[in-house]
């Protein structure tokens, strides 16, 4: 992989008027702070009056707590495969480029993780198609926006990344260090470079840069020993039976987990036809927690009992993940725990086997 070296300065009062100038050409996701200060990725609209209004509560706050992932952008949570009218159908393909602006550094990685998935074995066109003319644009946290539930220091994914990104962005206070990752980024930032200002000192940057990142990393204070746990769940004979058995008793299977995850990939498949033959296929977000989601056909469900599913859910995520890809489907982002209402998440299981506590 060719490695850049180029680091430019983009100031922060010029970024509205960057993704303005860029909104032509690409569509622009970027994290927009809601009434109750919720912030989610959100499309900037392409009138230039609307535009205004929403970038104004645009959050580009390094440790802004973004509450979804952009994992919808490239798999939507419900996603129309084909159109069915009478004897034909007509496949839906959405192909548009998308400059994804602010994604954190563990939701980058989950982003790259799902490309995997969609292009391991088979070749999943929907999502492929989605994800091939896009440009990541990261900014990194100074501090955890999950404080107490965020642990990418331990799972390899942030607060900063050494590859994967086209752009990513550093916090300097008034400005941001623009550290350029790939050919298309380079791309970029020489297309606008009005606002992309290559007047710095390299080794004084890349010192600046180092100071920063370290103490980023710093400020990281939840820790787990996420390599142990994954070498624990290697071992086909470590099931955990208790730890399984208590979180399948107190968990409710909201589902919120799932959601909220940027690397859940589990998805179910539906028709809905009409009596004229017209109608849609579909697929939506599922999940193994869900009783449904093993069931067979004949109504015998191998998963029956609440634990088992719990079990899937934790083997999927530190087990099969990492023997299939040797990358675990963890980044430690920490929303399965702050989206939880009864208080489990990922951590805590990881404690509770490499440490022996009971914390759940």
């Amino acid at each position: 992989m060719k490695m850049y070296n180029d680091i430019r300065i983009l100031d922060k009062k010029k970024i509205k008027d960057l993704l303005k100038s860029a909104n032509s050409e690409w569509n622009i996701y970027a994290p927009i702070e809601g009434i109750g200060g919720d912030v989610y990725f959100d499309i900037l609209p392409k009138d230039d009056k609307i535009v205004d209004e929403v970038l104004n509560n645009l959050s580009i706050k390094n440790n802004s707590n973004i509450a979804l992932s952009p994992k919808d952008i490239f798999f939507p949570q419900m996603e129309v495969l084909f159109n069915i009218d009478k004897d034909d159908f007509t496949e839906t393909i959405e192909s548009s480029p998308k400059l994804i602006f602010g994604i954190k550094s563990c939701d980058l990685k989950a982003v790259l993780f799902t490309d995997e998935f969609f292009k391991r074995n088979y070749e999943d066109v929907y999502y492929l198609s989605r994800m091939k003319n896009r440009l990541l644009i990261s900014i990194g946290c100074l501090t955890p926006p999950r404080p107490g539930s965020c642990f990418c220091t331990s799972t390899g994914t942030g607060p900063f990344l050494e590859e994967g990104y086209d752009i990513q962005l550093v916090d300097a206070e008034d400005f941001f260090y623009a550290e350029i990752g790939s050919e298309k980024g380079q791309i970029f930032a020489d297309k606008y470079s009005e606002y992309f200002d290559k007047r710095t000192d390299g080794d004084t940057a890349k010192k600046d840069i180092n100071k920063i990142k370290t103490k980023a990393s710093d400020a990281v204070n939840l820790k787990v020993d996420f390599d142990r746990a994954v070498e624990l769940m290697q071992d086909d004979d470590f099931f955990p039976n208790d730890n399984y058995k208590r979180i399948g008793e107190r968990c409710i299977y909201c589902g919120a987990c799932l959601y909220t995850c940027p690397t859940c990939t589990c998805f179910s498949i539906s028709d809905t036809v009409s009596s004229n033959k017209e109608g849609i296929r579909f697929r939506n977000w599922d999940g193994c927690v869900f009783e449904g989601y093993t069931r067979e056909a004949s109504g015998h469900n191998p998963r029956y009992e609440k634990y088992l599913r719990t079990a899937r859910r934790y083997e999927h995520k530190l087990k099969y993940d990492f023997k299939v890809t040797g990358t675990s489907g963890c980044v430690g982002c920490g929303r399965c725990l702050e989206s939880c209402p009864v208080n489990i998440g990922m951590s805590k299981f990881i404690v509770e086997i490499t440490e022996g506590k009971r914390i759940i």
